[in-house]
């Protein structure tokens, strides 16, 4: 704390001890004041009023004389001296001074304040320091604002560029710029991260990303990165998972049904998550019968005798029909690019469903389904009531932007809806 600062604290005490003490220690001109509110001045007033009235004629001498008597007396009973001095001391109520109070305050006062303000400014100083402290991707996450963050991932990156930086900033970058959309940017800052040092969940993180850059499909690398993830850490059951959805749409069935039966055993703890292991696990053994190959069922294979009606139902599959109003279709081109997703009416903003097309498909009519659920339980079963839209850009980015066009239908229950209209037609602002 600089000296400036306390000078100037101290100057702003003693100004407020000042003010609060003086009344205390004040007494001289209360008898001045008193004076005119004493019986010894209504005296004069009631004296001045009757000459007045003797003047101008309204009573007599005799009657100015009775007059002056009775006030005289009035006076004589009221007042203890006949002295104007005396007469306003008396009257006056006088203010005793209070030198004690006005010690305590002097003593007090600057006590409880500097108590206070160590107590409560040192605690925000703190608070400050350590928002100082913070990475500019944090400070945009917790201000809430996409166009911060924006500008705080642009900082980060361009530190990290210029003077580099740990594991963790570098993670943290790739998920801002996958908050952001921009996955390929997000590619490279996982990349950056991982090769400091092989880390199993920062490579899903990473695979993640490139599936969401390539329309929610595994590339060969992708597919890879997972596999190495597998090789070190073999019982981890986020990786597993992405090996088991990753390998089911390679055509590796089999080696999918491995890696998702692995499971089974967290699926008995969570229905969501049981039904969406049946519902991958259900397709794979499809498509191997469908090839001639003997598998076990489904209950077999994830271990359980029996199954309930809700959690053996197939999930949820909603046909989504597409178009858009001619007036807005003019306002772009043919190639551009046209999502339809769903998302949770309350809760994560992630999609839980998602579908690319170009604007020159449309109208069209898609399917959205569990099946292309990311991550583990987050697709439209385990919420039930979602928000299915379909929104042109330009830009290709999977964050609406100012400028494209929207059209959007509430679903209450997945379950029981199959087909859904939507009319792209919504200016976003």
């Amino acid at each position: 704390m600089n000296m400036i600062f306390w000078v100037l604290l101290l100057l702003m005490l003693l100004v407020a001890v000042v003010i609060l003490i003086y009344p205390l220690l004040r007494t001289k001109s209360t008898s001045a004041i008193a004076y005119k509110d004493s019986n010894l001045g209504l005296y004069d007033d009631k004296l001045a009023e009757l000459e007045a009235d003797l003047g101008e004629g309204r009573i007599d001498h005799e009657q100015y004389q009775l007059a002056r008597q009775e006030i005289d007396r009035e006076l004589l009973l009221d007042i203890p001296t006949e002295s104007r001095e005396t007469a306003s001391i008396h009257y006056a109520s006088e203010v005793k001074r209070q030198p004690g109070l006005a010690l305590m305050i002097s003593v007090f006062l600057p006590m409880v304040a500097l108590l206070v303000y160590m107590k409560l400014g040192m605690h925000a100083s703190t608070d400050m320091q350590q928002a100082h402290t913070q990475t500019p991707v944090a400070q945009a996450q917790q201000s809430g604002q996409a166009g911060s963050l924006e500008d705080m991932t642009r900082s980060l990156a361009e530190r990290l560029q210029q003077k580099g930086g740990s594991q963790e900033e570098w993670a943290m970058l790739g998920r801002a710029y996958k908050h952001l959309g921009q996955y390929m940017m997000s590619v490279k800052a996982f990349e950056q991260a991982n090769k400091m040092a092989p880390n199993a969940q920062l490579m899903i993180e990473q695979t993640e990303s490139m599936a969401l850059g390539n329309n929610q499909r595994f590339t060969a690398e992708a597919r890879a990165l997972v596999m190495r993830a597998l090789e070190l850490e073999p019982d981890n059951l986020n990786v597993l998972w992405f090996a088991g959805v990753a390998e089911f749409q390679a055509g590796n069935y089999r080696s999918s049904i491995e890696h998702l039966s692995r499971l089974s055993d967290e699926a008995k703890k969570d229905a969501e998550v049981e039904r969406s292991l049946r519902l991958y696990i259900d397709k794979a053994r499809s498509q191997l019968i469908a090839a001639g190959e003997d598998i076990p069922t489904t209950d077999e294979i994830m271990g359980v005798t029996a199954v309930s009606g809700d959690v053996a139902a197939s999930g949820a599959n909603v046909q989504v029909k597409v178009d858009i109003s001619s007036e807005v279709r003019s306002r772009f081109n043919p190639g551009d690019t046209v999502f339809v997703y769903a998302k949770a009416a309350a809760g994560p903003k992630m999609p839980l469903a998602a579908q690319r097309l170009t604007l020159a498909q449309l109208p069209a009519t898609v399917t959205l389904d569990d099946s292309m659920a990311m991550m583990e339980g987050m697709n439209m079963s385990a919420f039930g009531s979602v928000v299915i839209s379909a929104r042109v850009t330009t830009t290709g980015s999977a964050i609406a932007k100012a400028g494209d066009y929207i059209g959007q239908f509430s679903v209450e229950d997945v379950s029981k809806t199959e087909l859904v209209n939507i009319q792209i037609d919504t200016l976003v602002k």
